[in-house]
Parts: structure tokens; C-alpha cells; sequence
């Protein structure tokens, strides 16, 4: 959507030149794009569902090959209080295409962010950064800061999950019943 892409370059300084914002379907996109990027973010959800096409194998499989080698691919997911359907399954399937996935949740949300490399790291790499830019004046503390809450929100990566691919991905399936199940735990008085 053009005009989240506006909002993001007139509220949160997405103005950097070395940020290619692109409005155009995620999967249809890459697959017409022939170039390799340093990151490659996913947040295509109309809250709490996200396109089933954006979550299979095959699209990850495409992910990393848009990847440079020190690529990262990071994926914003929905998740409910006591279901992490969503994100286990997610994890599942990324972990079949890049080496390592890690999971942070977002405090004070129902977010869960998921980072996968496209080389083999570990998290001792994360400390080590955050450790030398923590001391550094040149480093924006946005970044310092979004290391530490990633830090100590880091969440284990879970085992297990359904594997999401093109002929099955019940992602429709998943969301509404973690929506229902949330509602009818009597969630929504949680809310408020």
C-alpha cells in the first residue's frame, strides 16, 4: 500500500537512502525482482491475518535467494496471549530454508518478531554487537535500544509447528480459531 509507505517516510523518517520501500505484492515482487537485499521485512497483515501465500516454503525458499550472504529476513507475527500457533508454525517452516531463526515478542503486544539469517550465526553474534555499539557515539540509540529490548525479549525457538507450503497452509484456519479461542477465554476483557 503507497500510502503506509508515506506514512512510514512522513512519521517514521523512512527517508534514509539506502531504503527502497516497494508497494507491490510481497511473493509477486520478489519473484519479478532480480536483486539481492541486506534485509527483507514482512509485515503484510491486516490485522491478525496475514496472506497465506506469504508464509509457505516456497516463498521463504524465494526469500533467501533475494538474500545477500549476510541477509536477514524479519517477519512481524501475530500470536495470542496462550497460542503461538502462528509463530511456531512460521519458525517451522523458515527454519526448513535458512540456518538459524530467532524469536523476540514485542512487549506490551501480540507480536512476535522473527529473524532468520541467510549464513550460520548464533546469538553470542547479537551480545557481541550490542556490546561494541552500546559504547559507540556514531550509532543512532534507536538501534541501541531496539537491540536490548530484542535481547531481553529473546523468546526460545520453538520445535515442532506445522511446515506451511503452496498445497497446504491453513493460515485462515489458525487465526480465526486463535481469534475465537481469545474471545471466548473471555480475552477482550483483558484489553480493556
Amino acid at each position: 500500500d503507497p500510502q503506509i509507505i508515506e506514512v512510514g517516510r512522513e512519521y517514521f523518517d523512512m527517508n534514509q537512502p539506502n531504503l527502497e520501500a516497494i508497494a507491490e505484492d510481497g511473493r509477486t515482487g520478489l519473484a519479478r525482482d532480480k536483486r539481492t537485499y541486506s534485509v527483507i521485512g514482512l509485515d503484510a497483515y491486516r490485522p491478525p491475518y496475514i496472506p497465506w501465500h506469504l508464509t509457505t516454503q516456497e516463498f521463504f525458499g524465494m526469500v533467501y535467494e533475494r538474500l545477500d550472504e549476510d541477509g536477514v529476513l524479519v517477519v512481524n507475527a501475530g500470536r495470542a496471549p496462550d497460542d503461538r500457533r502462528m509463530v511456531d508454525g512460521l519458525v517451522a517452516t523458515i527454519s526448513t530454508v535458512f540456518p538459524n531463526v530467532y524469536v523476540m515478542d514485542l512487549p506490551g503486544s501480540f507480536n512476535s518478531i522473527i529473524y532468520a539469517t541467510a549464513r550460520e550465526t548464533t546469538i553470542d553474534n547479537l551480545i557481541e554487537n550490542y556490546l561494541d555499539l552500546s559504547h559507540r557515539d556514531d550509532v543512532h540509540p534507536l538501534l541501541k535500544n531496539s537491540i536490548r529490548i530484542t535481547l531481553e525479549n529473546l523468546q526460545s525457538t520453538p520445535e515442532g509447528g506445522t511446515i506451511f507450503i503452496d498445497e497446504l497452509a491453513p493460515i485462515e484456519w489458525i487465526t480465526n480459531q486463535m481469534v475465537l479461542n481469545f474471545v471466548l477465554s473471555g480475552g477482550v476483557e483483558e484489553l480493556q
